[in-house]
């Protein structure tokens, strides 16, 4: 479970600097403070006609805690600009609840078990085929640096240094005695700086924001969040304490949205709008209570799997579109490089998405959009190795690959399916008419179909498992550092 605190103000953590002014006057100052890092550039170069690259990933935002995915509440106005100004993936799915695994899928275009990195702790394999986006741009001349702000994505606890030319894991922030994580106002003059001296490009900057991520910090500018007028749900109650849990959580996220914000003024002010492939995603989701869970990592419900995923482009995102098919992250790095038309150089597991972005056939402008939906697999692991039960005899189940993860999921169209192998359950829900999943549909181990279902997903699983064994890179202090944030070190 992932620790809480009620408020930063006393004890390890240093205390919030709260924004006091306009966001106007943060944006201006934010900006004459990287001009003035940009002097030390040599004379300006004449700008390429290849696009830059901006990667934003958010850690823990759950899709549903946003304005634009229908909250209740505005928490979300820059990200709610963001998707009027390119598209919106309104069903994402993360394949990992968990931040080191989850990125090294994003960045790779590979499930968990075919690049090697499980847990938090345990690096993708050296595999040459598992190249990123930082190694594909940097092979192309690009300019590349990432800006990462919590403990599980340390380069030697991931693996994804290679191909960034800058990667800078500077955290400031304490908790438990480590410093361990640095909020959003620490990223973004440092990130801001090198995106304005790397102005003339091309260049692939990432920034990943941890503040949703427990403990979940109140910030006393964010806590008196408007109704969202365009609202698809309605607010539910709650006991005190989770209602609590979420305030919290919900300043977090209005928080870090402030933040995304003033990092977009400042690509649209260097006049990058019209020539930077932004997108915007989040690692994973956070259950807040539901299914009598807080934290991630260890179960695949919505709140944890269900993630926000937008992107803009000018030139080729359309503005405004809405896309109802179920994607995953996966998908965002061959698309990517389809826009940037990259061939990759090795299958991946994701596709390019980039279909959905071309105009229909009646030149309408903004509209929704639906494609057949393939199968979504996610996974979970409990950084142990699981046997298979008894009665599990399929032939697709090999000696070889016997380690399997501690939950796997499944969704088909509006079904969603979650299997424990450890114990054989299953579980089956209607999402589209059951979003909170509290009613699961019947399903045994002694009908047919589950069997069935239960069969297809142990072949993919046994399909895909490449990497099992892939040692952790974990010394006590990274152990001591992940205990503080709520995981179990492995």
């Amino acid at each position: 479970m992932v620790p809480e605190r009620l408020e930063r103000g006393t004890g390890p953590v240093r205390a919030v600097n709260e924004m006091k002014s306009p966001r106007k006057w943060v944006v201006c100052s934010l900006l004459a403070i990287a001009l003035c890092a940009a002097r030390l550039d040599a004379a300006p170069r004449p700008r390429t006609n290849a696009p830059n690259v901006i990667l934003i990933t958010i850690d823990t935002l759950r899709a549903d805690h946003l304005s634009c995915y229908g909250y209740h509440l505005l928490t979300t106005p820059r990200l709610d600009q963001f998707a009027h100004e390119g598209t919106r993936f309104s069903r994402a799915y993360t394949m990992i609840p968990m931040t080191g695994p989850a990125h090294v899928s994003l960045l790779t275009g590979h499930f968990p078990q075919e690049h090697g990195a499980k847990v938090n702790g345990q690096p993708k394999h050296n595999d040459p085929r598992l190249i990123s986006l930082a190694q594909y741009l940097r092979a192309r001349g690009y300019q590349t640096a990432a800006f990462v702000s919590a403990w599980p994505l340390k380069a030697s606890l991931t693996g994804l240094a290679p191909g960034f030319q800058l990667y800078n894991e500077d955290f400031d922030r304490w908790y438990q005695m480590f410093n361990t994580y640095r909020s959003a106002e620490d990223v973004n003059p440092e990130a801001i700086a090198w995106m304005t001296q790397h102005r003339y490009g091309p260049f692939f900057l990432w920034v990943h924001y941890f503040d949703p991520h427990a403990p979940y910090v109140l910030h006393k500018n964010f806590t008196s969040l408007a109704a969202n007028p365009s609202a698809s749900d309605k607010p539910a109650k709650h006991s005190q304490e989770v209602a609590d849990r979420i305030h919290r959580y919900d300043s977090e996220v209005a928080y870090t949205d402030d933040y995304v914000g003033q990092l977009l003024d400042t690509l649209d002010a260097l006049g990058l709008k019209d020539s930077t492939i932004v997108t915007i995603v989040a690692d994973h989701g956070e259950s807040l209570g539901e299914h009598g869970y807080v934290g991630h990592g260890r179960q695949l419900y919505e709140p944890m799997t269900h993630v926000p995923l937008m992107m803009r482009y000018p030139p080729a995102v359309p503005a405004g579109r809405v896309v109802r098919t179920p994607v995953t992250t996966l998908d965002v790095l061959p698309t990517v490089l389809d826009l940037l038309k990259i061939k990759p150089a090795a299958p991946l597991s994701g596709k390019s998405l980039t279909a959905v972005f071309a105009d229909p056939p009646d030149g309408n402008k903004p509209r929704e959009v639906a494609a057949p939906p393939d199968p979504i697999f996610f996974v979970t692991f409990a950084g142990k190795k699981w046997e298979a039960p008894s009665w599990v005899s399929w032939l697709w189940y090999s000696d070889s690959r016997k380690r399997m993860p501690l939950k796997i999921g499944r969704i088909s169209g509006d079904e969603k399916v979650i299997w424990t192998p450890d114990t054989g359950k299953i579980e089956v829900y209607n999402i589209a008419h059951d979003p909170q999943e509290l009613e699961p549909l019947p399903a045994s181990a002694a009908d047919q179909g589950f069997r069935q279902e239960v069969n297809d997903i142990g072949k993919w699983f046994s399909a895909t498992a490449v990497y099992l064994d892939n040692p952790p890179a974990l010394d006590e202090k990274d152990r001591e550092a992940l205990r503080s944030l709520g995981y179990t070190a492995q």
